[in-house]
């Protein structure tokens, strides 16, 4: 980790990207408004392409609130782009990123900050299930099958990539690195890896934010299959190996979930007594999370047979911008 000193007196926006969000993004700010370091906020910039009537009431009253900005993004676009937007438009020397079904502890600004005024210029931190989603069994096996990798046990490390709904980024550092790779999945993981490029990426578990899960089984399942169709996108993208060539992943399919599996059965071990135990009774819905998660894997393999379908997909990158970031990645990775 980079270890000179910054000043203690760096201001902060917190960038929040939102569609039809009015179940949750009120959350999202009380748990802002009520941070224990709230002065050294200087915005809360939402980013928002609502069409819902109750979203758009919603976003009306928090245009009231303190320090919270509303910025309209037009049509409904990807989160990165939103998340971009936010970025441009701040003023702050650190750039923090929420999501609109998440909220922070109380004492996540603060941390943050420890965590610059340290000397780190980008990183991110571990999520928590809500207490009102403790008992259920659908929001759980999403905790265990999404963020596994980033519960909040151990010491502050490097990480290759840290979700985006809990990063903070000094902010001429995002502006050169050109953002968040507009996306509509895997931004974050992305984002990540060229960012390893020139800075380490640090994993602070006491950065603590709330994630609100899906508790219905269509939109958890829905969700997996997204995961999983962009997952293979980014790594055909990025690796262009043979193992995502041609119809040569659909054998290896039962490999790569295999290996995600035993990842995160070290993962859970390593965490402790407590989240073995209380991912037991997920076990069954886990199971055919990691299910939908592989079909959404092999439509990518039939989606993403080349660059130019990547551009159909998503046709924010130019055909400069892939070639750069993959020899970027692809740097990273071998000297890794």
């Amino acid at each position: 980790m980079v270890t000179d000193q910054r000043g203690s007196n760096q201001s902060i926006s917190v960038i929040i990207p939102a569609y039809n969000s009015h179940l949750t993004l009120g959350k999202s700010i009380d748990g802002l408004l009520c941070q224990t370091a709230y002065d050294r906020i200087d915005h809360i910039i939402i980013v928002d392409s609502s069409d819902h009537p109750q979203a758009l009431e919603q976003l009306e009253i928090l245009k009231m609130k303190d320090k919270v900005l509303v910025l309209t993004s037009g049509v409904k676009v990807m989160p990165a782009i939103q998340r971009n937007m936010g970025a441009k438009h701040a003023e702050s020397e650190i750039l923090c990123f929420l999501d609109s079904d998440a909220f922070p502890a109380d004492n996540w600004i603060g941390k943050i900050l420890e965590a610059c005024e340290s000397g780190c210029r980008v990183g991110g931190g571990s999520y928590r299930l809500p207490d009102f989603q403790q008992d259920m069994i659908i929001p759980k096996a999403q905790y265990y099958l999404e963020f596994n990798e980033f519960i909040d046990v151990g010491k502050p490390r490097s990480k290759r990539l840290v979700p985006s709904c809990n990063l903070f980024c000094e902010r001429k550092l995002f502006l050169e690195v050109g953002g968040f790779p507009e996306i509509r999945a895997s931004e974050d993981t992305m984002f990540g890896l060229i960012m390893n490029q020139t800075n380490q990426m640090m994993f602070f578990p006491d950065i603590v934010v709330y994630h609100i899960f899906r508790e219905q089984k269509d939109h958890y399942y829905k969700n997996q299959i997204l995961l999983g169709q962009y997952i293979f996108i980014y790594r055909k993208y990025i690796y262009k190996s043979i193992y995502y060539n041609g119809i040569l992943p659909y054998f290896f399919l039962p490999g790569f979930v295999l290996v995600k599996f035993l990842r995160i059965s070290c993962r859970l071990a390593i965490s402790g007594r407590v989240h073995i135990k209380n991912s037991i009774p997920t076990v069954f819905q886990f199971m055919k999370g990691l299910f939908f998660w592989s079909r959404g894997f092999w439509i990518g393999i039939g989606k993403y047979k080349n660059e130019e379908s990547l551009f159909e997909l998503n046709g924010n990158f130019t055909q400069n911008s892939i070639a750069a970031n993959r020899r970027l990645v692809k740097q990273y990775l071998r000297s890794y």
